[in-house]
């Protein structure tokens, strides 16, 4: 490979990347080199002028827009639902389909104008839901569960792809299946954009999700949780199918479909890059002086259910030598018991070794519950959550570091239902590789159980730096106002290197594609 034909490929890696979709030319004319606020808005003139639906008629348009591939005996479509598993069929006359609802992501009952306005018809964000499912949702905001679940009332919840319950803040929140996330974030993200001036009010018994103004509109509680969602959960082909057929039906598109990254130059790790809709590195000057904009990839290093084995875990008692007290269930994951060993005694860790030499804003998430620990509390006595820079093989000889993750409460009776661990950031590991365990312990008075299942671990990959490094020289190039740069040049690990280094380097505090 030519040494342009590498920097070519490096920056198609790097670059903002476009869901596949069959943008029309020039639909987005006027956005590039925008940042931030001024990129919002831009957005917004794109997307706002749109044909506004009547609700009455939503039905008729899901019925183009909504339908799945299986269909019934009579040959009707089964409808696409985010909220439930219960299976639906248009009846192929534009009629309400029985037992579903139209549905507002955005609930209608947080701003003034009903139904009568846009928002209040517009199919990025009115959905068919079943309406039990819709009924459960009211006007909940998107959140994360970590209290006990009001629906659904089984643990398992069969029929259903959403709950409901109290978030970590007490109050109570709408959380859609782990499959969903990324769609409802970037239904919010659409909002946001193309509804700013709404009235959206200030409601005392709910807590909004939106305010009227220009930017940010989405309330800050929210966003990181929103970015996160939409990192974990990328665009899907259904997405991309739905967003096709409402640019037929209403006349817009939903450019967080379009660009998956787009969030970020609004709202993110990426608000001082300016954005470009091509995918090449200058999106114009938008304020850097035209030297353009890297965006990191993001990099998933963990995804494991841990239902079928541990892999890629392994585990180590706390002298080094194999465990016992962990098993792989089909159902909850990892298995913390010590219950059937000797005197109930264990000190065990399920561990798994990360690179993160080329990675920043490493994020650890994933789902847990405890079992016969009634009204005692096992965070960081019991059961751990560690990691460490100098694991050599005995876990007791290491130094760990413990993460503070989100523990259930401890259960009345048996079991908890599953909690989330909350977003642990891993972020000062960075640059270095780490060992992350879950440290699980034991004895004859306190035996406890721990579950764990849906470990992930995502980054921002960091590419290496070109290493085309010619001699050094005392001036870089010569800058708009005529005068000499002096300014330092670092490669992508931080180094300083010559300020003529060709390839991705670090300059004034940006990542650009430097050639002298």
């Amino acid at each position: 490979m030519t040494r342009q034909n590498y920097i070519a490929f490096l920056l198609l890696l790097l670059l903002p990347h476009m869901a596949a979709a069959d943008i029309p030319e020039n639909y987005y004319t006027g956005v590039d080199g925008k940042k931030k606020a001024a990129l919002k808005a831009a957005m917004h003139d794109v997307i706002a002028p749109h044909t506004k639906i009547n609700y009455g008629n939503l039905w008729i348009s899901y019925e183009k827009v909504d339908y799945l591939s299986k269909t019934n005996a009579q040959g009707q479509h089964q409808v696409m639902d985010y909220y439930s598993n219960e299976v639906h069929y248009f009846t192929g006359t534009g009629s309400a389909v029985s037992g579903m609802n139209k549905e507002h992501v955005a609930p209608q009952s947080w701003w003034g104008g009903g139904t009568s306005i846009a928002v209040g018809s517009d199919l990025f964000q009115v959905i068919p839901s079943e309406s039990n499912a819709n009924s459960k949702k009211g006007n909940y905001p998107l959140g994360e569960v970590t209290g006990a679940v009001s629906y659904p009332t089984s643990k398992t919840g069969p029929n259903s792809r959403m709950k409901t319950g109290r978030n970590s803040s007490g109050e109570m929140v709408f959380e859609p299946c782990d499959e969903y996330k990324g769609d409802f974030a970037r239904i919010f993200f659409y909002v946001a954009t193309c509804y700013p001036d709404v009235n959206w009010d200030n409601r005392s018994d709910v807590n909004v999700s939106f305010q009227r103004e220009d930017y940010p509109t989405l309330k800050a509680d929210i966003l990181p949780m929103l970015l996160r969602w939409a990192k974990n959960d990328p665009v899907c082909d259904w997405e991309i199918t739905r967003n096709e057929r409402v640019y037929k039906e209403q006349g817009n598109r939903n450019p967080f479909i379009d660009f998956p990254n787009l969030a970020e130059y609004i709202w993110g790790d990426s608000v001082n890059y300016a954005f470009s809709t091509t995918g090449t590195s200058t999106g114009g000057d938008g304020g850097d002086g035209g030297d353009g904009d890297i965006t990191p990839e993001i990099a998933t290093l963990v995804d494991c259910s841990l239902k079928s084995g541990f892999d890629p875990f392994f585990l180590r008692t706390s002298e080094g030598s194999n465990g016992s007290a962990w098993t792989s269930d089909a159902t909850y994951g990892a298995k913390a018991n010590a219950y059937n060993l000797p005197r109930k005694e264990a000190d065990e860790y399920l561990m798994v070794n990360l690179d993160l030499r080329k990675m920043e804003n490493a994020v650890l998430t994933f789902q847990h519950a405890t079992g016969y620990n009634k009204n005692v509390a096992v965070k960081d006595t019991y059961f751990q959550v560690l990691v460490s820079n100098d694991y050599e093989g005995v876990p007791e000889d290491a130094i760990w570091q413990r993460l503070d993750a989100t523990f259930p409460s401890p259960p009345s009776s048996s079991f908890t239902d599953y909690v989330s661990s909350g977003e642990i950031s891993l972020a000062n590991l960075c640059g270095q590789t780490i060992t992350l365990a879950f440290r699980y312990t034991s004895n004859s008075s306190a035996c406890y159980c721990w579950e764990i299942k849906d470990v992930k671990v995502t980054a921002l990959s960091i590419p290496d730096a070109l290493p085309f490094i010619a001699e050094e020289r005392e001036t870089w190039k010569e800058t708009a106002d005529g005068k000499w740069s002096t300014a330092k040049c670092y490669d992508l690990m931080g180094r300083l290197v010559p300020r003529n280094t060709k390839g991705i380097v670090i300059r004034n505090g940006k990542k650009i594609v430097a050639s002298p």
